[in-house]
């Protein structure tokens, strides 16, 4: 068993289904740095025809210690098992968990969703479509949002789909395997998503107890997805990096990447942020505080409310909305000393990247289109759109940021 190194990084890569050949770059990309004895670079690697296969990456090669027939990487369980043993065989001070997939925020999918959809295409479309891989999830979205009223209403989303298994982790089962395989009051260092739409303030409170930080795009990720090279290469030099300087350190590599190479017509925009959910209690707070404020004035509220979410920036899914800038939009519209003015204020101060005691440690955007993300964002539809597995989530069991919501849906009738 080797030593005990400073980090040990573990990449739940769930490669079946059309990003397989994503996967297999971005397993050449780690090749060009490769573990060593204080950094542990352990892949998962589930494919559609070739089985899962766990290995070592090493400089300029990969040591495979385990093939196995092709798991369900939409099984807890799976993810469990495989951070369990990465971590007993190889202990480190600190570990990041990189969950590699599609991702679509904190929403599941749909009960009749086509798994077959997000096979991989043949070889030759495939080359055509390497910049779009990752991307390839908005397909899903634009045929979702194309249904009716009734089953839009019903529409959901996830993360590591697998379409062998026709299966995937939604955010509760996220949850479960990571704190499961974590002794009991310890943490990881780093939550890593490495897919779409994940950085949202509903998924940080799911995950509140598993990790110090947690690193993830408020957009759509471009087919390159995380520049492993560049980052890795960072932590090699400095194995000693603490979790805070890793995050922000991915957060920094990514943004450098996508500005010097980012593809303006395929990729069109980026974001990639890092967050301290060791303050995402006091972020959350100050939500809960303006929630409250709005929902007990909403009458004179529900206009400024409107105009701030039309104006606020949003991704790729238009119900979700960039947290930081609603609440400066909002600010904009309330009256100058109402208590809603003053809590909206206060929660833009919290989240601000500029301080020691932020949540948002770094902020990364590349595109015109994401110039105003802020770093989190929240979960904001139509009254039409409203999802009731929003209400299963422990922020909207705990918090009042769903119960404002439906107050401002109730208002609008």
């Amino acid at each position: 068993m080797p030593s005990k190194a400073e980090w040990t990084w573990l990449v739940f890569m769930a490669g079946d289904n059309n990003l397989e050949g994503a996967g297999a770059d971005d397993l050449q990309e780690m090749q060009q740095v490769g573990s060593s004895e204080r950094l542990n670079i352990l892949v998962q690697f589930d494919t559609e025809n070739g089985g899962t296969t766990r290995y070592r990456v090493e400089h300029q090669g990969l040591t495979a210690i385990q093939h196995m027939p092709g798991v369900d990487c939409g099984d807890p369980a799976v993810l469990e098992e495989f951070l369990t043993w990465g971590m007993q065989r190889y202990p480190a001070a600190r570990y990041l968990v990189d969950v590699w997939n599609h991702g679509g925020g904190w929403e599941n999918l749909p009960p009749d969703f086509d798994y077959d959809s997000l096979r991989s295409p043949k070889p030759a479309v495939a080359n055509k479509l390497k910049r779009l891989q990752r991307a390839l999830f908005r397909t899903t979205i634009k045929k979702v949002y194309s249904l009716s009223t009734e089953r839009r209403s019903a529409s959901k989303r996830a993360i590591a789909i697998d379409t062998g298994s026709h299966d995937y982790l939604d955010n509760q089962e996220l949850h479960s395997a990571v704190a499961d395989a974590l002794p009991a009051g310890e943490k990881i260092a780093i939550l890593g998503c490495d897919a779409c739409l994940m950085n949202m303030i509903e998924i940080c409170y799911q995950m509140r107890d598993t990790a110090d930080f947690m690193v993830g795009s408020e957009e759509t990720e471009p087919g390159a997805g995380w520049p492993y090279a560049k980052i890795l290469s960072s932590l090699v030099r400095e194995p000693g990096l603490n979790g805070r300087s890793l995050a922000s350190t991915i957060v920094k590599a990514y943004g450098t990447w996508y500005n010097e190479n980012g593809d303006e017509v395929h990729d069109r925009s980026a974001t990639q942020s890092a967050l301290d959910l060791g303050h995402l209690a006091n972020v959350v707070d100050a939500l809960n505080e303006l929630a409250k404020s709005l929902q007990t004035q909403m009458r004179t509220m529900k206009g400024p409310i409107a105009l701030a979410k039309t104006a606020a920036q949003k991704f790729y899914y238009p119900e979700y909305v960039d947290l930081g800038d609603f609440a400066t939009q909002l600010s904009r519209h309330l009256p100058s000393r109402s208590k809603a003015k003053r809590a909206a204020e206060d929660l833009k101060r919290r989240l601000s990247a500029r301080t020691n005691s932020s949540f948002v440690i770094a902020n990364a955007t590349w595109g015109n289109g994401v110039r105003r993300a802020s770093g989190v964002s929240i979960y904001f539809p139509e009254q039409t759109g409203y999802s009731p597995d929003y209400d299963d989530l422990d922020m909207s069991k705990e918090g009042s940021w769903a119960a404002m919501l439906k107050t401002f849906y109730a208002a609008l009738l």
